[in-house]
């Protein structure tokens, strides 16, 4: 059975792979693809959800939600609102540039 462990940042419950792979990952190759994230809201576009990043950069989803929870917990991007997938009919966080990392 795999053991759980808590995020210092965000207090959110972790697997152990997660953490393994988190802290395996190159700080400068993090950063690069927060960078892409953040890339993705530029040019006047409207508050986007998780799966339009990813369409957009080119990323996995997965890399993409890892991104944006390490964003929002450092509070460069914040959730805006909610709409409603139509193929899966539940709801989706909007996300949006914080006003303080709009620079």
């Amino acid at each position: 059975m795999e053991a759980s462990f808590f995020s210092g940042r965000s207090d959110r419950r972790v697997a152990e792979t997660q953490s393994d792979a988190y802290h395996a990952m190159p700080v400068k190759l993090l950063a690069a693809k927060q960078q892409m994230v953040i890339d993705a809201f530029r040019d006047g576009r409207p508050p986007l959800t998780r799966e339009d990043i990813a369409a957009i950069t080119n990323l996995k989803l997965s890399s993409v939600c890892g991104r944006v929870r390490e964003l929002l917990d450092a509070g460069r991007l914040v959730v805006v609102g909610t709409r409603k997938d139509l193929a899966t009919q539940t709801k989706q966080q909007l996300l949006g540039i914080a006003p303080k990392a709009v620079a």
